[in-house]
């Protein structure tokens, strides 16, 4: 193996499972959406999150001169960074998400009776479920090292723009001048920068 199953590791197992629970726990509890998600935007989604976890943990299943190799040194310091990046993403998003209560939805869709929720993490990030799943997407990769994990993190990041773009709109359309200065106050995706 070329990541050893160090307890760095099994932390973010740990976290991803946690994650996994809750977001399978609320999958149900939420408002109706105005307009339904289709069945292949359903699968879409679902292969998505397969692809990015599998990419993440490649480096343990795979010997050194892969493409699955760790280029990220295995230093404790670097380890630990990551395990402290990876438990406040998922505690940032499970928070975000459980606040965010029936009016969640996995695809940018409004929700019948939608509110705009400006407690806890939004009163600093409009969407703070992304920011804790990339801070601890981020920091599996500083723990596991592997270059397809990298990648694959990256092209989400580039694709999670895209969809916090459409939301955004979504939500100006929604919410009007509320949501205008809501935008004033607070940062997209990263506190006090952006």
């Amino acid at each position: 193996m070329n990541v050893s199953l160090s307890p760095q590791v099994y932390t973010t197992i740990i976290c991803w499972l946690l994650f996994s629970i809750i977001w399978l726990w609320q999958r149900n509890k939420t408002k109706e959406n105005v307009s339904t998600r289709t069945v292949s935007q359903k699968i879409a989604a679902f292969s998505g999150y397969v692809i990015i976890f599998s990419a993440l943990y490649l480096p343990l299943f795979f010997t050194k001169g892969t493409v699955a190799e760790s280029i990220i040194p295995q230093y404790d310091i670097i380890q630990n960074f990551g395990v402290l990046l990876c438990v406040c993403g998922i505690f940032t998003s499970i928070w975000s998400r459980l606040l965010l209560g029936w009016n969640w939805s996995g695809g940018v869709t409004a929700k019948k009776d939608h509110e705009l929720i400006v407690t806890g993490p939004y009163r600093f990030v409009r969407h703070p479920i992304y920011t804790g799943f990339i801070a601890a997407l981020i920091g599996t990769c500083l723990v596991t090292g592997g270059i397809v994990g990298i990648v694959i993190t990256g092209l989400y990041i580039f694709g999670l723009y895209a969809k916090i773009n459409k939301e955004e709109q979504l939500l100006a359309d929604l919410f009007g001048d509320v949501y205008s200065d809501y935008q004033k106050r607070t940062c997209k995706l990263i506190p006090f920068l952006w």
